[in-house]
């Protein structure tokens, strides 16, 4: 198949030029539209297919490193097939999947049950986190590692291993085996509040009638988000110490949707005393464009983890990601039924779909030019696959797979959650126009958003 008549994202910039893909790989890459550099070309195009891109951008296919399938025991809020289907259509063609399953993914027969499924039901490729197993006990560890899983995922406010994530020995331990393993521990960072404080904030807030999306910040502040990063950090800090690490040993760490400027401060000042350490973290397009102020139809489709924040660090978020200050984002997609978002506050579950509004909302702003296109790339495609060692990916390149996002600007359209491929049509950004229009995706040289597409995704393995 030859890609011509492209702007073609290469070294961070669009270029005039055209693609040879064969067999899922970027075979040549031409930087410029003439007949001669074409014809070249086509000697060597097997399958005889010419596409006439009209002048459009072709873009790494985006990694997502953060969502929530859903599948296993959670089917009728999403599927394999209808997640990755979403995913598809969006411009995704690799997502990460979180381990909150039913039953959780933390021992190596639900994780092969898990991959199992997803199996030939997967329209993009899949990287699997799994949960930490009970007692955090080292041979699962290795068990579960050996089916190539991405990471392993704490959760402090529920865990899914009966462990007590807010006890610092727990933490020094999975933090000892990420050193001795060399494999990353992703962290959702937030402090739980006990019983009682939540009851009175909650009992504060409907005495004062205080909108949802800001009694549900005031229930998950800022500052515990803070606190967890610090105490995660204080005790990655330890470990370091009392084993006598050498950097190449440091502990894998990831800290999961930074909402706030608290713990985004904490971090960057860690990692400018010290650049070696083995740190990174991601924001989500919610936090870096929405605040708890939107209004809604249904405020509960605004209910999410963290919260929604206050509007200076939504502000203060996108700036940083301006200035090149952070290199990841992930859309933690997190579907639910409208029948569950019905419910009152305190029944309706934390998240929502964010496949379908990822890319339309950042690369919007890259249309507007509130956001480099170089700087959307790197922390959407390029940082990803570089950081979480993902071969042949990220980049548009001789030799790295055909994953690719074929996009055009036109005029402006409000996003319609109706229209969604995920189970989960609803979503806080109701009516939010975008001018980015996603033409063609392809997955190692197969149109995936195609009504006619089949699930040809694979599994990816950490150590593949």
């Amino acid at each position: 198949m030859i890609l011509k008549n492209a702007l073609i994202y290469v070294n961070g910039s669009l270029q005039d030029g055209a693609l040879l893909i064969l067999n899922g790989k970027i075979i040549s890459v031409i930087h410029n539209n003439s007949e001669d550099d074409v014809k070249s070309i086509q000697s060597k195009n097997e399958d005889g297919i010419v596409i006439d891109c009209e002048r459009k951008k072709i873009l790494p296919g985006i990694i997502d490193i953060h969502s929530h399938l859903r599948d296993m025991g959670q089917s009728e809020k999403e599927t394999f097939s209808s997640g990755t289907l979403a995913a598809a259509f969006s411009g995704i063609t690799t997502v990460f999947n979180m381990p909150n399953t039913i039953p959780p993914a933390i021992n190596a027969t639900q994780i092969e049950k898990w991959m199992r499924k997803a199996k030939n039901n997967i329209y993009v490729n899949v990287g699997f986190i799994a949960g930490v197993p009970k007692d955090i006990n080292l041979k699962e560890i290795i068990s579960i590692i050996e089916l190539g899983v991405i990471g392993f995922k704490i959760y402090p406010l529920g865990s899914l291993n009966e462990i007590d994530w807010t006890n610092y020995l727990n933490v020094q331990k999975i933090l000892s085996v990420s050193s001795k393993l060399q494999i990353p521990i992703l962290i959702h960072p937030d402090w739980p509040l006990s019983p009682e404080e939540t009851r009175e904030i909650y009992n504060n807030g409907t005495l004062t009638d205080v909108p949802i999306l800001e009694l549900h910040n005031n229930l998950y502040p800022t500052s515990l988000e803070a606190k967890y990063v610090n105490f995660i950090l204080d005790n990655y800090y330890k470990i370091i110490a009392d084993l006598d690490l050498r950097a190449e040993n440091y502990p894998i760490l990831h800290f999961c949707h930074i909402s706030c400027k608290d713990s985004y401060s904490l971090i960057r000042k860690a990692l400018d005393m010290k650049p070696n350490l083995k740190v990174t973290f991601e924001t989500t397009p919610h936090h870096l464009l929405l605040a708890n102020t939107i209004q809604l139809t249904n405020p509960n489709f605004g209910k999410v983890l963290p919260p929604l924040r206050d509007e200076e660090h939504s502000l203060f978020l996108f700036n940083e990601l301006k200035e090149g200050n952070i290199n990841l984002v992930g859309s933690d997609h997190a579907p639910h039924t409208l029948k569950e978002k019905a419910q009152d506050y305190l029944d309706s579950p934390s998240g929502f779909p964010g496949f379908e509004t990822y890319v339309l909302t950042l690369l919007d702003k890259v249309c507007r030019n509130e956001l480099s296109l170089e700087t959307f790339v790197k922390v959407t495609s390029e940082n990803p696959a570089t950081i979480f060692k993902i071969k042949n990916k990220g980049l548009i390149k001789a030799g790295y797979d055909a994953d690719l996002i074929i996009v055009d600007k036109i005029p402006g359209y409000p996003i319609n959650p109706e229209v969604f491929k995920t189970k989960a049509k609803f979503s806080p950004y109701e009516d939010y126009k975008t001018s980015v229009q996603i033409w063609k995706v392809f997955l190692s040289g197969i149109e995936v958003n195609s009504d006619d597409a089949e699930p040809k995704g694979n599994i990816i393995k950490r150590f593949d």
